[in-house]
């Protein structure tokens, strides 16, 4: 893993935390976050001069916090909206760290969020991540992993 995509990635996941989710993560997680599960998952797919794939893990505990803060309201235990909420999460992490990576005039389109049951790491088994990141949030944690895919004709990345 490359120290800057790592550093890029970290800076990106800490910032949409602390200024969309308004929380504030903690890159030292405490015992009882390090052992949160994390258990819903949600992807974003871009493509440009970079393609890939940012995946954003967390324990589905900090989901209500994460969504009250989005919409100024009480917290919500609709399912639906908190995945929704960290689907934005994730579009918004996405949109920072790829024109840190790529170049800020980069033209990058993302898809639409996906949310995957079980917070299973959606990848190709061929794949490695090119970058991960983990930060403490309340009482659980989430995780950040950045894919990018080799294409035919495409000048390494690595």
């Amino acid at each position: 893993m490359s120290n800057t995509m790592v550093q890029s990635l970290s800076r990106a996941t800490t910032a949409t935390f602390e200024e969309l989710a308004l929380l504030f993560p903690e890159l030292e997680l405490s015992p009882e976050q390090a052992a949160a599960p994390l258990d819903v998952a949600v992807s974003v797919d871009f493509r440009g001069p970079l393609t890939g794939r940012l995946v954003v893990r967390a324990s589905h505990g900090i989901l209500p916090a994460i969504t009250a803060n989005m919409l100024g309201a009480e917290e919500s235990e609709k399912l639906p909206l908190q995945r929704d909420a960290l689907g934005e999460v994730a579009n918004v992490i996405c949109g920072h760290v790829v024109p840190l990576i790529a170049g800020a005039d980069a033209v990058v389109n993302l898809s639409a969020p996906r949310v995957h049951d079980g917070g299973e790491l959606p990848s190709r088994d061929e794949d490695e991540p090119s970058a991960r990141v983990q930060v403490g949030l309340e009482d659980g944690r989430a995780e950040t992993v950045l894919y990018l895919f080799h294409t035919a004709g495409a000048a390494s990345t690595a």
